[in-house]
This record gives C-alpha cells, sequence and structure tokens, in this order.
C-alpha cells in the first residue's frame, strides 16, 4: 500500500499496527482512526445542478472524492480511503428496485417490487442492470484513481434479510416468516450466493490496485477485510427467528473471506449477541449505541463481553454519535477498562487539533 497522505517513513508501522489489530497483537495501545479537515481556504468541486448527479456523475463523484482526501488530515493508524456507494439499499437496486437519490443528506431509498415470491424464483444481478453497471464504473475509476494513493472500499453491503426486507418490505416480510418460511428461506439462501458474487467480483477490481482492502467501518487489511451485519430487521425479530432464518447466512459469509467486522447497531440488536459471540470468524464487533444514546464508555460491562468473547471491539464518535465527547475521559474510561490490544478507535472530528488529541491520549492511556 503506498500513499503521498501519509509520511513515508511513518506508514510502514501504520500497516503493521492494522494488521496486528486482526491477530490481537496491538502494542502501544488501541487502534486509532482519528481524521478531520485540513482547514485550509480551497474551494470544492462544483457540485451538478441537479442533486442526484452527485453520485451518478462519475466524473464528479472522483473529483470531490480527490478533493476530500487531498483536504483530510490522517492521524493515528488512519489510511485515505474512498467509498463508492449509491446509497444503502443498493444490493436491491443491482437486483432490480427502483432508486432514489439524496445526496445531501447521504442516502437513497429503494421502492419494493416483490409482490409474489412464486413471480421472482431466483434472484441474480443482471450484468446489465444500471445501478451495477454504475457502481462498477465508480468502482473501477476509485481504483485506477487510487492506485498509489488511496484504499478502495468493499461495498456497503445491505444484503441477507435487509436486501430481501428492501425489495419485499418489512411488514410484509415478517408476515412471510411465519406464513411462508421456506420461500423466506431459499431466498435467503440466494442472497448468500449473491453476497459472495459480489465480493468476488469486486475483489477481482480491487486486488491488481495493490492497495489492500478497506470498508466503509474503515480500518485496514493486505486481505479481504469485509463488514458484515446490516442486519437493522434483525432488530425485530427473536433469537429464535434468527437463528432460523439469518445465522446460516451470516456464518457462510463470515467464512468466504479474511476479516470481518460485524456492525453491531443499536440496543435493538443486542439480543442477538451470544450468537454472535459464537462465530468464531468474526474478528471484531463494531458497537454502535445510536445516535444520542450514552456514549461508550457508557457500555465498558458490554464491551468487556465481547473482547472476553475473543473479539475485538470498536467503537465510532463522529456527528451525532459522540462527535462532540469529552475525549479525554472517553479513552481514560475505555483504555483503563479494556484490552486495548483488541480496541479500535475511530473518531472523525472538526479540527486538525482534536484528531491529534485523541490519538495522543489513546496513545498515552494505552501505555500506562
Amino acid at each position: 500500500m503506498e500513499t503521498p497522505y501519509i509520511d513515508k517513513a511513518l506508514l510502514p508501522a501504520i500497516l503493521e499496527r492494522n494488521e496486528a489489530f486482526w491477530k490481537g497483537e496491538l502494542k502501544d495501545g488501541p487502534l486509532v482512526w482519528a481524521t478531520s479537515p485540513d482547514g485550509l481556504p480551497v474551494e470544492p468541486p462544483v457540485a451538478p445542478a441537479v442533486e442526484a448527479e452527485e453520485w451518478t456523475d462519475v466524473g464528479y463523484v472522483m473529483a470531490k472524492a480527490e478533493y476530500v482526501i487531498a483536504h483530510t488530515i490522517f492521524a493515528g493508524d488512519a489510511l485515505p480511503t474512498h467509498n463508492p456507494w449509491l446509497g444503502p439499499d443498493q444490493v436491491a437496486a443491482w437486483l432490480g428496485a427502483d432508486i432514489t437519490f439524496a445526496p445531501r443528506d447521504d442516502t437513497s431509498w429503494v421502492k419494493p417490487f416483490v409482490e409474489d415470491w412464486s413471480d421472482h424464483p431466483k434472484l441474480a444481478i443482471d450484468p446489465g442492470n444500471r445501478w451495477w453497471k454504475l457502481y462498477l464504473e465508480i468502482l473501477r475509476a476509485s481504483v485506477e484513481r487510487g492506485r498509489g494513493r488511496w484504499v478502495t472500499c468493499y461495498p456497503d453491503l445491505h444484503s441477507g434479510i435487509d436486501g430481501l426486507a428492501a425489495i419485499r418490505g418489512s411488514q410484509v416480510l415478517m408476515l412471510d416468516l411465519v406464513d411462508q418460511p421456506e420461500a423466506v428461506k431459499d431466498r435467503m439462501g440466494q442472497m448468500t450466493r449473491i453476497w459472495k458474487e459480489i465480493v468476488d467480483q469486486v475483489s477481482g477490481i480491487m486486488g491488481p490496485g495493490g492497495q489492500g482492502s478497506t470498508n466503509w467501518t474503515l480500518g485496514w487489511s493486505a486481505g479481504r477485510f469485509v463488514c458484515l451485519g446490516q442486519n437493522d430487521f434483525s432488530c425485530l425479530v427473536g433469537p429464535g427467528m434468527f437463528d432460523e432464518f439469518i445465522l446460516g447466512d451470516t456464518v457462510e459469509c463470515c467464512g468466504h473471506v479474511d476479516h470481518i467486522i460485524y456492525h453491531l447497531d443499536g440496543p435493538g440488536a443486542l439480543q442477538h449477541l451470544p450468537r454472535l459471540l459464537e462465530i468464531g470468524k468474526i474478528d471484531c464487533i463494531q458497537w454502535i449505541q445510536g445516535a444520542g444514546a450514552p456514549l461508550p464508555s457508557n457500555w465498558l460491562p458490554l464491551l468487556k463481553r465481547i473482547q472476553d468473547a475473543g473479539k475485538s471491539v470498536q467503537l465510532f464518535y463522529g456527528g451525532a454519535h459522540g462527535g462532540k465527547a469529552d475525549f479525554g475521559a472517553e479513552i481514560d474510561a475505555l483504555c483503563g477498562a479494556l484490552d486495548t490490544s483488541r480496541l479500535f478507535i475511530a473518531a472523525v472530528l472538526d479540527t486538525p487539533e482534536a484528531a491529534h488529541f485523541v490519538v495522543d491520549r489513546a496513545r498515552s492511556a494505552g501505555r500506562k
């Protein structure tokens, strides 16, 4: 991996620390990805007049990516990354759903299209699908422009049960779990296949770039490092239904790549933690407490439970998710109670000073 945005003298140690994290062999404090704008008065590229084109105009997408990366401070163990995406339900769009883009709200949404499972016996991505072709075009542009400069992310894959909810509708899918369980299980098997096919095709494009891999959760590996667990739908079902409909997909996807970080999103997902902790291929649990919820330092028993099961923990601070936290107190509490060799702190800050403070405090606390 190469980049002009990190001091060449520091880069080898940063890459080594990122890889050490996966082995639980970190020294001198937790893994810390702290970033901020550099604050320089430089005008960004002019956005297209049509909002949707901020995500669909490949030239603009790449110009903005280059601008953001060039004007970001990467502190601690952070590396420059770019995440090509078309919103949280892009997988549903690749399967044929109509999609509406809202880039200025950093989201998109899709319209469910499955009215009867019997009309859709085989789910698959049509190679000619407009949105799949666009995604691949942006992905290839990012890999090519990022060669020797940044790491291109694996896609944010809301597949599995969330993918079915997007194409069927959550309320209807809830009824299907009771009324048509075999149809749901069959389509979940197909979604597992699709997840693997996406990862393999993306790997074939990213690998030759020689930059290693990452995803939207951040972190880095020379191997295939993917986020799993965008299972928002799982908050609607109990452990029994999780085991029956979701667990198999989770286990099989985990076994398909080198490193997995599981996105555990909010208190509603905690009911499934015991089962997740039994999955050996999950390396790290990313705990997202939810916007406005108590900060990570208030969840120490939960975080210790995860580490005691042999998993690492990632915590995120940014925006409504603790972006204005007292980082001195937070880091002291986390490093004082947790195994820092299995701790990953990701923080998006407002200023370079704040980013460097987080790194310095974590290094100091980790050495105590």
